[in-house]
């Protein structure tokens, strides 16, 4: 069965090794471009791209998934099926047509709830108690194709992140393609249809979403948030002369507190209970406990935050 794999991130690469350890051919992986990251803005390659050349396999990094020039590669490779795992690149008609198998995308929630590009930031963010992966035939809507197998429901813990949760869900992932493929190679493929009724959506997540608002927010969803947005993009408030506040750890304190008032031991009122902060980053400056910020910015206690 030749295999053509589609996947950026590191939370893709336990799928890719479950597929070469298959022994079924996987005859091409693709997976985005080369992108400049830190301050020097160095071009990196991504995970997926380091990891599969390592393999030794041909590897093609496409800006656009649906240029004629791709899927000419595509269709030279002659794919039986197509597996994609956080690629990040929509992908035409033209493509979903070429396997005879079909494409099928490693879903990171229980879908049809969350559907699109963040699930696993959207179910930390909402309170969710349990989530899971799905693999589901791929259709021109996104995420809204039958599905060919689920997970069994897992906890999302009060200490996951969105960084430890996906890690989770990765391997989760890729034994329940590894116990799929049997079901390619037979074309025992019986697909269940979404109930539409049931559909929630999740967006790209923006770095100005890690801002707080301390009126509108309580602390309870300050803390989803920040480890929703861990590791990136964070959250981070503002001091009243304006200096950035990256914080990085955070408590939830029961209690009624003025919205942005700061209290000792650096704890911030919010609409609903008190947000302690244990270690936070601020600008220009190094990750530091509350004690140690407070010693030199004794001055903030007492301000009422925007």
């Amino acid at each position: 069965m030749r295999i053509v794999f589609m996947g950026t991130p590191e939370w893709a690469l336990p799928t890719l090794r479950v597929l070469v350890e298959s022994g079924n051919p996987v005859v091409g992986v693709f997976t985005q471009p080369d992108r400049p990251v830190g301050r020097k803005q160095i071009l990196k390659p991504s995970p997926v791209r380091e990891w599969a050349e390592s393999q030794g396999l041909p590897v093609w990094t496409p800006e656009q998934a649906n240029s004629p020039k791709t899927q000419e590669t595509l269709s030279d490779l002659k794919p039986e099926v197509v597996i994609v795992c956080a690629y990040g690149q929509l992908l035409p008609q033209a493509v979903l047509d070429l396997p005879r198998l079909g494409c099928f995308n490693l879903h990171f929630s229980l879908l049809p709830r969350w559907r699109g590009a963040s699930p696993v930031q959207a179910a930390i963010l909402a309170g969710d108690q349990t989530t899971g992966v799905v693999l589901q035939k791929m259709v021109l809507r996104l995420d809204a194709g039958a599905l060919l197998c689920v997970s069994d429901s897992v906890p999302i813990t009060p200490e996951d992140t969105s960084e430890t949760l996906g890690v989770h869900l990765a391997e989760l992932g890729a034994k329940l393609v590894q116990g799929t493929l049997p079901r390619f190679a037979a074309d025992a493929l019986a697909l269940i249809p979404q109930d539409e009724s049931a559909v929630t959506h999740c967006r790209i997540i923006r770095k100005s979403q890690g801002g707080i608002n301390w009126r509108n927010e309580s602390a309870e969803q300050i803390k989803r948030k920040q480890r929703a947005y861990t590791p990136w993009p964070g959250i981070h408030c503002f001091t009243s002369e304006g200096k950035r506040l990256q914080l990085v750890q955070v408590k939830v304190v029961p209690g009624s507190f003025e919205p942005g008032q700061v209290y000792p031991e650096l704890l911030i009122g919010t609409r609903a209970g008190g947000l302690r902060i244990l270690q936070l980053k601020p600008e220009g400056r190094r990750v530091m406990t509350a004690e140690a910020f407070l010693q030199g910015h004794s001055e903030l206690v007492g301000e009422l935050l925007p």
